[in-house]
């Protein structure tokens, strides 16, 4: 007998499958129209049961509920029972970023990896640094309420459109679902505001690099209206590796009352990348810093991207509130893969909609909502010689989950939060040419949080929490392994690849002391069932089982994560944020190539293989020691000067632990100076002292475990200079 549960999210699947979402628009007038299994139904729905809470909504009693996932207006931790940080607009602007890196690194437990001009892959807790090219990151990226499925788990965000950046480490599944393995970093835009106020800025600097951004604020007398335009474009320190993006976007809020709104948004981006930036081995890197004449495994990308979304919100008293948001995303883009031998072809779709409800008595508050995802690709390859077809496929993907989250205060001063989220997840995968490569899993899957957060003092609390989260197998990986068997039945692989798991438990102070607003946390996550290729994540072969799919081990991190922020209004002022990091395999195995054709860089059509055990060994490109630290001197209330200091420890570039890195210590300069009726002039110097080094090196030891003269090295970018004009009236 079904639970209820499963009866509900039944429901639900029959929504996703049958209902157009046109047709959930017309849930805000409380009735619509379906056919489910050839029955017309009409259903009344009461809007609490599709309503959605506000993150920040007004104070509600004692409790408050703040892990909503469909908007953020304020970020408050007095009740938070996770490590989390906040980067808020006015962040953005003082740091001037060049790159999302520029914002994230100063976040502890966060590292990044640099892989285009403009994008970045973003691992939190040593989750995934053993990967380095295509795949995803196991941190859940959100931007305005929704899981965005970014090309190969990047970041590509406008900038200068970022109202804030909150940042969730452990497992996040519990809120956001599919790969929240290690956290999610979630990014709010700019929200239409109640006032008139406009901006316009201007930047240029090395590699012949230039933005320009116009926005406008304009209020009426019951609704509210942003626009905002940008373009960005540089050459690039590497060769090929170029940007161009031109945006335009926009949010208007119309208030239907002194309770409630709705909001539309658009957002239209095309962006041009070039990702040749990368060398092969340590001579190379010495006399071919740039990577003159190499490229990418996977770049080069031109992309229109088109969002658009509704958001309903209802505050039907002070503390109870309700919302709903119905979205569309298509990015349409073009590639190269393999070093340029092949062009890729990609239109991804996501249809989705999300519904929240929030209320709080006096010592209890809770959230209900539900998501429901229709995400789908259609992509092709062609071989750039000839133009002749390489691959031509079609995926689908159907999320139908529901969450919640209660809060209670059993007692003064002490809080103690659960989540749960359960997941029905339906992919298909369909080859055009090949149908015997079709595959349609389905995983339904649980996660959870429980912790709690003491007041130890009116400035500081105690909190400590477990979380999970999960990451499904791809389609793809699913399709190699069930067409390798249905060739060779006797293969010692999965027909049915495990979900991995993650679960994170911490604990931590946080708090005001002296003017310095400090957050330490101890943590450990472990990681079961990783899925790898069996022959290591780059190689492929004919030979045998090697190049599908396997559970192949289990990681464990520990660490230790500190961030300090002294008063920043004072003449000196610091901000901190360190990470100890020990990343280890605690069962681990790949098969290992015992032959090497040069002429193919490592990567042989048929080799020969003996499995290895890495089992004990240090997770690749972790850094044991990490750190960020910011001096500002502001000898006057409108002007600061700032210096970033990046340190990060040595690390082993192979799985193998035999070459081991040395680390780098990098350091920037910024400026702001504020001049009266709106006007201010900024300028940065990006590695002040010229240090030469490596951002990133990869050895991949399944093929070539004693040689870095193949090894994949990211050449840091030397001195550079930026400088630039905001006038905001």
């Amino acid at each position: 007998m079904a639970t209820s549960t499963e009866a509900i999210l039944s429901f639900f699947t029959k929504l996703n499958h049958k209902l157009s979402f046109g047709a959930i628009l017309k849930y805000f007038s409380g009735e619509f129209m379906i056919k489910v299994n050839g029955i017309r139904l009409s259903l009344v729905v009461a809007a609490t049961l599709l309503s959605v809470a506000n993150v920040s909504a007004s104070d509600l009693g004692t409790i408050q509920v703040e892990s909503s996932t469909i908007d953020g207006k304020t970020d408050t931790k007095k009740t938070e029972v996770s490590s989390t940080a906040t980067i808020s607009r006015e962040d953005v602007e003082k740091i001037n970023p060049k790159t999302i890196t520029d914002l994230l690194s100063g976040i502890a437990g966060v590292t990044i990896s640099n892989v285009g001009t403009d994008a970045a892959k973003v691992h939190i807790r040593g989750v995934d640094n053993q990967n380095y090219m295509g795949e995803k990151p196991g941190v859940a990226i959100v931007i305005d309420g929704v899981p965005v499925q970014e090309t190969s788990g990047k970041i590509n965000v406008d900038l200068d459109n970022i109202e804030s950046i909150k940042v969730i480490k452990g497992g996040a599944s519990y809120l956001y679902g599919n790969d929240a393995l290690a956290g999610a970093v979630i990014i709010t835009t700019k929200k239409a505001k109640g006032k008139d106020s406009s901006k316009v800025e201007g930047e240029v600097g090395s590699f012949n690099s230039k933005r320009f951004m116009a926005s406008t604020n304009q209020s009426f007398d019951n609704s509210a209206l942003q626009l905002q335009g940008n373009y960005r474009s540089s050459d690039g320190y590497w060769e090929d590796a170029y940007v161009l993006v031109k945006s335009i976007n926009g949010k208007y809020t119309y208030y239907i009352n002194d309770a409630s709104d709705i909001t539309f948004g658009m957002d239209y981006t095309q962006r041009k990348t070039g990702d040749g930036n990368s060398v092969s081995g340590t001579i190379a890197a010495e006399t071919n810093p740039r990577s003159v004449g190499e490229y990418s495994y996977g770049g080069y990308y031109d992309s229109t991207l088109v969002k658009s979304f509704v958001t309903y919100s209802n505050n039907l008293d002070d503390k109870t509130n309700f919302m709903i948001n119905i979205h569309k995303y298509l990015d349409d883009k073009t590639s190269k893969l393999a070093r340029a031998t092949k062009n890729a072809s990609e239109i991804w779709n996501q249809d989705g909609a999300k519904g929240e409800y929030k209320t709080a008595f006096d010592s209890v508050a809770f959230m209900v909502g539900f998501d429901i995802q229709k995400n789908a690709t259609d992509e092709t390859t062609r071989l750039a010689l000839d133009g002749s077809l390489s691959s031509d496929f079609k995926t689908n993907e159907r999320i139908n989950a529901l969450y919640t989250e209660v809060k209670i205060e059993p007692i003064k001063d002490f809080t103690a939060t659960f989540n749960f989220r359960y997941d029905n997840i339906e992919h298909q995968y369909m080859d055009k040419s090949d149908t015997t490569k079709d595959v349609s899993p389905t995983y339904n899957i649980g996660s959870y949080r429980a912790g709690f957060n003491y007041a130890l003092t009116p400035k500081s609390s105690l909190y400590s929490s477990v979380s999970t989260g999960f990451r499904t197998p791809t389609v793809t990986q699913t399709s190699v392994n069930q067409q390798a068997l249905k060739v060779d039945p006797t293969l010692a692989i999965p027909a049915e690849i495990k979900v991995e798991t993650s679960y994170n438990y911490e604990i931590g102070v946080r708090g005001t002391h002296s003017d310095i607003k400090y957050d330490a946390s101890i943590y450990q996550l472990d990681r079961t069932n990783y899925i790898g290729r069996i022959a290591g994540n780059y190689i492929t072969s004919n030979d045998e089982d090697e190049s599908n799919y396997d559970n192949v081990g289990d990681m464990r991190s520990r660490g230790f994560e500190l961030s300090a922020i002294s008063d920043l209004e004072k003449m000196f002022s610091f901000e901190l944020a360190y990470t100890y990091l020990d990343a280890v395999f605690t069962n681990y195995w790949i098969s290992q190539q015992l032959t090497v054709n040069t002429a193919r860089r490592g990567q042989p059509t048929n080799a020969q293989f003996q499995r290895v055990d890495f089992s004990g060994n240090q997770v690749p490109r972790t850094s044991t020691h990490n750190a960020k630290i910011t001096l500002n001197y502001q000898p006057i209330t409108d002007a600061m000067i700032s210096t970033d200091i990046l340190l990060k420890g040595s690390y082993y570039a192979d799985e193998a632990n035999v070459h081991k890195m040395p680390g780098y210590e990098v350091v920037n300069l910024r400026a702001n100076y504020k001049y009266k009726n709106g006007l201010e002039i900024f300028a940065r110097i990006d590695n002040l002292l010229d240090t030469n080094y490596y951002q990133f090196v990869n050895i991949n030891s399944s093929a070539i475990a004693d040689m870095t003269t193949d090894a994949t090295i990211r050449v840091g970018q030397p001195r550079a200079y930026y400088a630039g004009l905001r006038y905001k009236f």
